[in-house]
């Protein structure tokens, strides 16, 4: 590998790292569609290499998240929980499912676009005013949220957020964030931090998994993750300052771009 590819992929790291974090996503979305549309690697190696790249990135920005007091460990743990169980059926159902290449590459540009689609959705209706949202978001003490209520209703997003993670390489904070958030009233940036989470245990055990039944790119995955340790490390630190609205616009927009790209 040249030294031009190396930097392109420390710097491609970081950017997604900072940008994922933020948004509280894995960051596989831009993972798998670099590895694809621009180092032409198959799409079921990017997609098991993505998952480890995950586990990095998400690991540096739960332990910075963890330091700032923006989860709690026991919520995560059960929320994730559910996310794994997902990962695990996905793992089961498609050592005997040999998915086609051409199938897997449209599965997952479909995805992308529905999720950037839903992030410019999500961006229009934050835009307006919720005193009300406003009022509990400042008097919001996170020990004392109470999740269970609702919880039954979110299991089956986290569940499918798992599914989704093993089987496209992603880290399934496109599902986990909303259902944080809108279903288990958490403040959003609790959410993206909660979300992160359930990504870096979710990626434990899909590193795992593909270790042995995958095919992970090591060299590329190593070089990404340094990347998207710091970029991680940074989005954890400004994310309470960076205007969400704004981000969320950006990203869905790139998503666009790549499904579109990805399709043809």
């Amino acid at each position: 590998m040249d030294t031009v590819a190396v930097i392109l992929l420390l710097i491609s790291g970081v950017l997604f790292g900072i940008i994922s974090t933020i948004a509280g996503i894995g960051g596989g979305v831009f993972f798998v569609s670099l590895m694809v549309l621009l180092f032409l690697i198959p799409i079921n190696v990017a997609v098991d290499t993505s998952a480890f790249i995950i586990l990095i990135s998400s690991g540096a920005g739960f332990i910075t998240y963890f330091k700032q007091e923006r989860l709690h460990i026991k919520p995560v743990i059960i929320f994730a929980s559910f996310s794994i169980l997902g990962s695990f059926v996905s793992t089961i159902l498609f050592t005997f499912i040999n998915l086609d290449a051409t199938f897997l590459k449209i599965l997952f540009a479909t995805t992308i676009l529905i999720a950037g689609v839903n992030m410019i959705y999500k961006a229009i209706i934050s835009r307006r005013f919720n005193p009300s949202q406003e009022e509990f978001e400042k008097n919001f003490v996170l020990i004392n949220h109470d999740y269970k209520t609702n919880l039954k209703k979110s299991i089956p997003l986290f569940f499918l957020a798992g599914f989704a993670a093993n089987l496209l390489g992603i880290g399934g904070g496109i599902i986990n964030t909303p259902a944080l958030h809108i279903i288990l009233q958490y403040p959003i940036h609790n959410a993206t931090a909660i979300s992160t989470g359930i990504i870096f245990f979710t990626a434990i055990y899909n590193t795992l998994a593909k270790s042995i039944l995958g095919q992970i790119d090591y060299l590329i995955g190593i070089l990404i993750g340094i990347g998207a340790i710091l970029g991680s490390v940074i989005g954890a630190k400004i994310s309470g300052k960076i205007p969400k609205r704004q981000l969320q616009f950006l990203v869905a927009i790139v998503l666009i771009i790549l499904a579109i790209r990805m399709f043809f």
